[in-house]
Parts: structure tokens; sequence; C-alpha cells
């Protein structure tokens, strides 16, 4: 039986091959998109999940609530704050701290490299974590003062092929650390990246270090704790503001926990967090997890409405089974059967297409895609699974119309399609044009967004601005002599110093703003930068002037605001204010307008710049349009000439500032995509439904046309129906749209507003879809001899 269920399913294949292809592609382009979106939702999720107790592992986060702050949130906390929980809250087994060193410049003898992620660590970072040695125990490394652990791929760069242990590398020219373990490569999916982990032991005359490691005093500490179970994750949080204020933390501080697995999808909004690598979005998964099930729902409605379109074709068939003995029951397990073929061979397809165009995702996959999936039992087993499923689901309405089929009535001729049926048929594609409607909607507003950002004034020119960190002493000591030296060609037109750059994260400190009590707490950003900062990076002033030699007290005595916060403090005259900071009372001697230097998800904050002629942290460069090549090739060799110990390694600020919305950008890019083959796919089922039309028709298109009706009064008579199913479908997705967008534009401080115009152009192109695809069956049908319309049937 199951035998001639297969024979009949793959004749009437081979029967209907214009209906088959059709069904086919649909099915196969609906099911791969769902397999790349699961793939990548796999992927977002799977973050940390790695370390075996991640569900009992909590990050430490500082909540901020002092005047002048607009993002609360940081990733940092006091000093103290791990060890102390671990000693005094009964459910914290284990801590960890971390301090980012970020790019350091690594020697060992006649080699010199930069390793981007290098971090001060405590031995029980293996204790949380599942980073495990190759050479080296995690029981006893990091335990001594200047040690140092290297990853696998870090040491090969360092050593070539020589044994590492033993050997000691120097770090920024600054200390020398001894190797004592090499671990695996992190895992892509982790969000800590980590290629040099430093002990953070102090030495026995290191006495700073040892005050810091026991400081309440300062947010600056990188934390995780480990837990006994997690669901104590209640009970600790209860005791941590105690905890904190008894040990004279400030009131406008308070301290929350982060469950592990959240660090990478929950983390849009915090601070601080520079170690977090990679961050992904959590409204961006669920995003796309509706987008997969709109495309798989479309695909399938496709299948339904493409079936029962052509069931007229096999009434007869079902006559005759069923007068020969076939009971209804086996009829519909015989379309159900046929309907879940169609999945399978639609899933080699799908499965052929993923391997073509997964690559789009940019996932850590290694070689083939295909095998990537089948390598996991229960993934594999899965899309199997959902295969079958989709197969029944599709097939259930097309195998109980067709099993119901009265014999007597199919052998006479007189067969007729239920009003039912034609309900829900139209129900299926106002649904897939709804959910089309939506996502052109939500590319729409996501591209706008988007091109706002790139064309909003950041309150600075980010282009042709080349940056270089000076990571150690000798850089900074031969920065006059570079800066001279570049200064002699024409095609570099300025250069400055500063503490950090636009989109890299500011500092914060706490002031004592004039005008105010002593227990209002006003915490700022911060930054400094010498006098050539500004005109460089060509920042306006609002008001005042900027930094100069000509003011030998600036230094010690001045200070620049920006417009944020003279806002926030309410200053109307600025200039006659003036800001204690530290020890000093300073002058406001100028206003910087705004500009951004976070993403625009957050808001502009207060930020005070200090005076700090020569070298600083950063060197930035501003280059004349033009000869890129040329002046980079001068650049390079200049700074050989003058650096010969240290590779010469830069970024373009304009490259770096974007990296800000690197995941918007990737959203955006697969929203389109996706969007356009689901709206293809509804395209499909709406042909399906045009073709059942037209056929059910197509006597009565022949009256009408020796009545006299025009190709014009058949295609407008032919097409009222679908314009009334889009134009229901837009009334739905229009709501619906502005809901779900207005929340995602809400997580921007900076944003666009959601116009009319963006619903009636989506309404529009969902119609002028609609229409070209009902148009052409509409003409097909119109254009025909009426003699043979009227010989039909």
């Amino acid at each position: 039986m199951f035998r001639n269920y297969i024979i009949s399913a793959f004749r009437n294949l081979l029967k209907s091959k214009a209906t088959a292809f059709i069904n086919i592609t649909g099915l196969a382009i609906g099911m791969a998109c769902c397999i790349m979106i699961v793939l990548f939702i796999h992927h977002e999720v799977s973050y940390d999940r790695f370390h075996p107790n991640s569900e009992r592992t909590f990050r430490v986060l500082t909540i901020d609530k002092a005047l002048g702050i607009s993002s609360s949130m940081v990733g940092i906390t006091m000093p103290r704050m791990g060890p102390a929980m671990k000693e005094t809250i009964p459910e914290v087994v284990e801590s960890v701290r971390l301090n980012g060193n970020g790019r350091s410049l690594i020697r060992f003898e006649d080699r010199s490299i930069y390793a981007e992620d290098v971090m001060y660590a405590e031995p029980s970072i293996f204790k949380v974590f599942n980073f495990p040695l190759q050479v080296g125990d995690t029981a006893t490394v990091l335990q001594t003062p200047f040690t140092a652990v290297l990853s696998e791929e870090t040491a090969r760069r360092v050593f070539g092929d020589e044994d590492p242990i033993g050997k000691t590398i120097n770090v920024d020219n600054d200390s020398d650390w001894e190797v004592v373990g090499i671990m695996d490569e992190i895992p892509e999916n982790s969000h800590l990246q980590l290629e040099i982990l430093l002990a953070m032991q102090p030495s026995a005359q290191d006495t700073n270090l040892a005050q810091y490691l026991d400081s309440w005093s300062s947010i600056s500490m990188v934390t995780y704790v480990q837990l006994d179970d997690a669901a104590s994750e209640a009970a600790v949080e209860s005791r941590l503001e105690p905890l904190i204020r008894e040990n004279n933390v400030g009131e406008n501080f308070n301290v929350t926990l982060q469950p592990l697995h959240d660090a990478h999808l929950a983390s849009s909004d915090i601070l601080f967090d520079n170690h977090n690598q990679r961050k992904g979005d959590l409204n961006y998964v669920y995003s796309l997890l509706a987008v997969a099930i709109f495309v798989i729902l479309i695909a399938a409605f496709n299948f339904m409405n493409l079936s029962t379109a052509r069931s007229i074709n096999r009434a007869r068939e079902v006559g005759m089974r069923k007068v020969i003995g076939a009971r209804r029951g086996q009829l519909i397990a015989q379309y159900l059967g046929e309907s879940v073929i169609l999945c399978l061979v639609s899933l080699v397809a799908a499965l052929i297409l993923v391997e073509a165009f997964g690559s789009m995702l940019n996932l850590p996959i290694e070689g083939s895609i295909i095998f990537h999936v089948f390598s996991d039992p229960l993934f594999a087993g899965s899309i199997l699974c959902g295969t079958l499923l989709l197969g029944l689901f599709a097939g259930s309405y097309p195998a109980l119309v067709l099993s119901g089929f009265k014999p007597i009535a199919v052998l006479k001729g007189a067969f007729r399609t239920s009003n039912s049926g034609i309900w829900l048929r139209r129900v299926l594609v106002t649904v897939q044009f709804t959910a089309s409607i939506i996502m052109i909607i939500g590319t729409m507003v996501v591209f706008q967004q988007l091109q706002y950002i790139r064309g909003k004034n950041i309150g600075f020119d980010r282009e042709q601005i080349l940056t270089v960190s000076l990571t150690d002493q000798d850089l900074r000591n031969n920065l006059e002599a570079f800066q001279n030296a570049l200064s002699q060609n024409s095609s570099v037109l300025g250069t400055a110093t500063s503490s950090t750059m636009p989109g890299r994260g500011f500092g914060r400190t706490g002031i004592q703003p004039e005008g105010y009590a002593e227990n209002d707490v006003w915490i700022v950003s911060i930054m400094s930068f010498d006098e050539h900062y500004l005109p460089s990076m060509k920042m306006e002033m609002a008001k005042g002037r900027n930094y100069s030699q000509e003011f030998p007290g600036d230094q010690q005595q001045s200070i620049l605001i920006n417009e944020a916060a003279a806002e926030a403090l309410g200053w109307e005259d600025p200039l006659s204010k003036t800001i204690q900071l530290g020890p000093n009372t300073r002058n406001v001697v100028g206003v910087v307008k705004n500009f951004h230097f976070t993403n625009m998800r957050h808001k502009i904050e207060p930020l005070i710049m200090v005076y700090q002629p020569g070298a600083n942290g950063t060197f930035s460069i501003r280059l004349k349009p033009g000869n890129i090549v040329e002046t980079m090739d001068f650049i390079k060799t200049t700074w050989a000439e003058i650096n010969p110990n240290h590779p010469f390694t830069y970024t373009f600020l304009d490259e770096e500032f974007d990296q800000l919305y690197r995941s918007e950008e990737n959203f955006a890019g697969l929203m389109f995509n996706f969007a356009s083959l689901a709206i293809f796919i509804a395209c499909l089922g709406l042909f399906g439904l045009a073709a059942f039309t037209m056929e059910q028709r197509t006597k009565e298109i022949g009256v009408r046309k020796v009545l006299g009706a025009s190709i014009g009064n058949i295609i407008l008579m032919l097409s009222k129906e679908f314009v009334q199913l889009v134009v229901i479908a837009s009334i739905v997705a229009i709501p619906l749209a502005y809901y779900f967008m207005g929340g995602w534009l809400a997580d921007f401080a900076y944003r666009i507003d959601l116009t009319v115009w963006v619903f009636i152009l989506a309404a529009a192109a969902a119609m002028a879809i609609a229409l070209l695809t009902v148009g052409y069956q509409a003409l097909k049908a119109g254009s025909k001899n009426p003699v043979e319309a009227l010989r039909y049937e």
C-alpha cells in the first residue's frame, strides 16, 4: 500500500509539473530561510553555554544613579566586590576578577607583535569558566606574580615552533612575564575573547596593586561570581546593597547580577563593557524568529492554496478510488503522504540552497554547512521532524478537501468547490500579505533608521582620521619627533593627542559643580586632549575658547564642558562657573558643541574635557583626501625610522566608529534578504489562488467577452477580489507593524519618527506586487478566445 502511495505521489508530481515546481520552489525557499535563521539564532543563544556551570554563573554589574548619568548600567564594579561576596554570602561559592589591559605590545627577544585581548585575571578564572589548558595546571597557573597564560595562536605568533613554557615575554616595554600555560583557543560563542592572561597577583613590593584590589572607592573591575544554585540569584541580590553600604559605597551606586548566558544578547544598554565582544541583541533574535515563522507559514499556505486550486483536476481520481472501495482514511493517508514526500524533496533543495547561500550569515562554521547541520543529531533530527510536521500541516486541508468529494457528484460532472474552501484560501492569502506587509514596513524602518544614523551630524568629522595607540612610554617619548616629521608632508593636515576617541568609550568621574550642595553627587564622562584635538576633529565651540599654550594655567585651572553638561547643570552662562575636579577648582573657559561619543542608543551625556598637552593615549592624524596610499607609505616609513622596534598598527576612525552599528547593519541585511524571499513566496501563493479563480470562472469570462466585455474590463473584474484582500491585509498589518517597530525604535535615544508615508508605501508596494501577480493570470484569461472558454467543462 505504501509503495502504491509513493508511486502515486511521484506520478502526480510529474503529471502537474508546473504546480509541482511552484510548490517545491516555495517550500524549498521557505525551508532554506527557516534553517538559516535557526542556525543564526542557535549560534546567538549558544553564547557562553559551553561552560558546565554557566547556569549558576553571573556577571556583577553596577547601577549608577548619580546626577548627570543617562545610561546607568555599567559592566564593571568595585574591585573588592567579588571577594567580599564570596566571604560574606554563603551562596557565592567562587568569584573571579578581570581587568582589561586591552591592546598590548608583546616582545620576545627580537620579535614584536600586538595582542588585542590582554587581560589581568585571578587564578579562579579556570574554576568559573571552562577554558582548558593544553599545557599547565589550572590549579596552579596565575598563582605567582608576573606569570602569564597564552592562547595557542598567540603562543605560535610569539614563539613560532619553540616551546613557550618557562620563557619570558615583555608587555608594553614595562614588565616581564613568565609563560606558565597555554590554553585552547576561546570558542567563537564566548563573550570573553582572550589572547593573554596576566596574573592579577601583587608582588611583595607592589603595595599599590594590593591596595587597589582591596578598594571600594572606584568602579573599574570586571567581576563574575558562581553560585551554589541558579535559584539563589534573588537571595544573593538581596544581600548586595547592604554589603556595599557597610563598606561606605555612595548611595548613588547599587549592584546587580546578570546571568552569564544573558551577557551576549541582553547587554546592548550597558556601558563600560568593552570586554564583552560581539554583542548581540535579543530583540533581533525575536524579530528573526518571527520572520522564520512567517516565511515557513507562507510557504505552507502556498502549498495549501495551490493544492486546493488544482483539486478539481483530481476529483475524478477521488471518485473512482471511492467507487472501488477506498475509505476516506486511506485517501487522507495517501494525500498526506504525497505532501510529506513533496516536503522531503523540498528539504533536499533547501539544503542545497543553504549550502550555497548560508555564508551570508557569517557564522563561524568551517567547511560544509550541511555537514555541520547533520553532525548534530539533535539539530538534524529537529529538521527532519519539522519537515514531517510541515508536510502533515501543509497537506492536512488539501487531504480533507480531496477525500471529502462525493463520488456520485464528481462522476456526474456536477462537482463544485465549497464556499468555505474559497473563504479559507482568501484568509490564507490575507495572512500571507499581512506578514509580508509587516516585513516590508520593518525593513523600511530599519533602513531609514540606519540612514538617519549615517547621515546625522555627529558633531565631528570622522573621515580621513587615522588613529594610533601609544601603548608604552617609548612611543610617547618619540611622539614629538614623529609629529615634527609628519608636519613636513602637505598631505598631513593636522595631528593631535587624546586619552580616547569617540566610539571607544570614555571614563567617568565625580565633580562638584558651582551652585550645588556637596551631597549632590554628579558623575560625568571625562576625556583629555591637547590644544590641537578640537580643530583636528573639526569639533566646534558653542561658547568660549579652546585650550591654548598662550594660557599657562589651562592644565590645572581651566576646563571645557559640552552643551549637554551645561544643560544638565542648568547653566545659562557657563563661562562664569567653576567645577571642582579632584583637589582643583577649575574655571569653565569653553563649551564644546555636543558630539556623539557612543552609539545612538544612548543620549549624549554631560562631558568634561581636561587639557593634557603632549603625549596621551591616542595619537590621531587628519589626512588630506586623495593620495591616501602615498601618504600611508610616508607615514609607515617615518614610523619605522623613529620607532623601529614597534610594529605600526592603526585604524581609521570612520571604520572603527561604524562598528558601533555593526549589529544593526547585519540585522538590516538579514531582514531585507528574508523579507524579499517571503514576499516572493507570498506571490507564489497569490499566483495559486489567481490560477484557481481563473480556472473556476473560465466559462463566465467567455460569456462576458461574447457580450462585449473588453480585456481591461475582465482584468479589473478579476483583480478586484485580490485588491480587497491586500487592503484587508494592510489594515491588519499597519497597526501591528507600528507597535513592533515603535518598540524597536524606542531603544534608540536618537531615532526617526514613524511617518504615515512608510505605511502607505509598504501597502502600495504590496498592492503593486499583488496586481502584477494577478494581472498576469487575468490577462492570460482575458486574452483567450471566448469560443474555447465556452467549450470549457
